[in-house]
């Protein structure tokens, strides 16, 4: 059964009120993790009326969903969905797919693989590395984890708060560390955050 990601997301953020969402992080920043925390259980809560699905795919939509409402909430400089060099699709740059090939050091890509089959997730990673060598620049979010699901060494890689243990790290803390990255690197244009 195929179960659209997006439409998950946005029923439960406007259950929740994407208005109070919205001032909530403008307000008070520090609360993004327990927003994530949130909207993420009630998405799971969701898809627990559902049987026959793929898991891994459907979670890793709702994580990269709910990643690009924050971006946008958060005012944080990003690209989504940009082929490098009409070859390598990255499904999210921060700041931009310019500052990557000008300065790949201070660039973060993220990217959202929808399978736990390790020869995929290792190819994947192949590809993400001949735009970004910097293994440290480069984090996987996975919406869904399972035993098979093995941490490619030497990434940042999330998973939902619901299944994190180490050495994964919770999904509720990547806006924080995408801010850290940002103020890090100096990256220009992150008004809702205050020093």
């Amino acid at each position: 059964m195929e179960i659209d990601a997006k439409e998950i997301l946005y029923s439960v953020l406007t259950e929740m009120g994407k208005g109070n969402i919205e001032s909530t992080i403008a307000s008070d920043p520090s609360q993004i993790p327990a927003v994530i925390k949130e909207v993420s259980a009630r998405c799971i809560d969701l898809l627990n009326s559902y049987t026959d699905y793929d898991k891994p795919k459907t979670y890793g939509g709702i994580s990269e969903a709910l990643m690009h409402y924050l971006l946008t909430v958060t005012m944080i400089p990003s690209e989504r969905k940009v082929k490098y060099d009409n070859d390598v699709e990255i499904d999210l740059v921060i700041p931009t797919l310019r500052q990557l090939k000008a300065d790949a050091e201070r660039t973060l890509v993220i990217s959202f693989p929808k399978s736990l089959d390790r020869s995929y997730i290792k190819n994947h990673i192949d590809r993400l590395l001949k735009v970004q060598p910097n293994r440290k620049n480069v984090w996987l979010v996975f919406g869904y984890y399972d035993h098979t699901l093995d941490p490619p060494q030497g990434f940042s890689v999330f998973i939902q708060d619901s299944f994190v243990k180490e050495p994964f790290k919770p999904l509720s803390s990547i806006i924080d560390e995408i801010k850290l990255f940002v103020e890090t690197n100096k990256i220009k244009s992150f008004r809702i955050f205050r020093s």
